[in-house]
């Protein structure tokens, strides 16, 4: 434990600097969509705080994958140890004789599970690639995972050719995380800009509650307000304001009402459609 952190110590710089670099990109990409220089209404604070939120997803996605790719192959790998061991009459051995080929499959299974997850994601790549309509994104999902499995799989001959082939890795999945962040902010500000207003906001000179203006981000002191009818942003400076509203989306809130309603009767017309009693018959 002493070690780890230890080692977490002497790289604290080099991680502050990494979420730093993926926010200010996240950010920047976000905003740039809008036309807006971020890099005037942005504290450092402000990038810290969206990067930790990103990257904390980001580990959860990536831990999520290589679980689910564990387990897959521990379901494949139990029923080839069943017959394995009913192949060579397992129940006869002695109670000796079943520890080392217990601990002979153990050693065989964990051996090839690097080899044999890494088909599995490959495998997942190439299928999503036909499945999902945003095939970048989902291919940008993957590639840290990729990355990491390449790194299991690959032998390392002695401890400075590790030490290389890890750097080079490294390089990569930085080059990996900052297109991948780039891609994201550009991606979600597409989604805000065609969907509702996520926070009605209302002050003395504007409400995003009325379908036109929408709001479209913030910072510790600025607000960034889109005007949909011609695409100009204005910039609101949270000192300046003596009072803000936060409401409900209205128009949000109805259009899921009709959505609802929409599947209710549809619901109602196909899936709850009573079947016709036939007349019972008289004897």
């Amino acid at each position: 434990m002493k070690k780890y952190f230890k080692e977490y110590t002497e790289h604290l710089s080099a991680i502050i600097l990494l979420f730093y670099i993926l926010g200010f990109s996240y950010q920047y990409c976000y905003y740039q969509y809008f036309d807006i220089k971020i890099q005037y209404y942005v504290a450092l604070t402000d990038i810290i705080f969206q990067s930790i939120g990103n990257v904390l997803k980001s580990a959860v996605i990536f831990c999520l994958i290589n679980v689910t790719l564990d387990i897959i192959y521990d379901l494949f790998s139990a029923k080839f140890l069943t017959r394995a061991k009913n192949k060579n009459k397992y129940d006869r051995m002695t109670e000796q004789k079943k520890k080392r080929v217990d601990r002979y499959f153990k050693y065989s299974v964990e051996k090839v599970r690097p080899f044999y997850t890494f088909i599995l994601l490959f495998i997942t790549m190439v299928a999503g690639i036909y499945i999902f309509d945003d095939k970048f994104y989902f291919l940008l999902i993957l590639l840290p995972n990729l990355i990491y499995g390449t790194y299991k799989i690959i032998p390392k001959e002695n401890r400075e050719s590790d030490k290389t082939f890890s750097s080079v890795l490294g390089v990569m999945l930085f080059i990996i995380l900052l297109g991948s962040y780039c891609y994201w902010g550009y991606s979600e500000a597409s989604d805000v800009s065609n969907s509702y207003s996520s926070k009605v906001i209302k002050t003395d000179k504007i409400y995003t509650g009325d379908n036109k203006h929408k709001f479209i981000g913030e910072t510790s002191q600025y607000i960034f307000v889109l005007n949909k009818n011609n695409d100009v942003v204005t910039v609101i400076n949270k000192g300046n304001l003596n009072e803000m509203n936060v409401e409900p989306n209205r128009y949000e809130i109805e259009d899921i009402r009709q959505k609802k309603k929409q599947i209710d009767a549809f619901a109602d017309k196909y899936i709850h459609k009573e079947v016709p009693k036939e007349p019972i018959k008289k004897k």
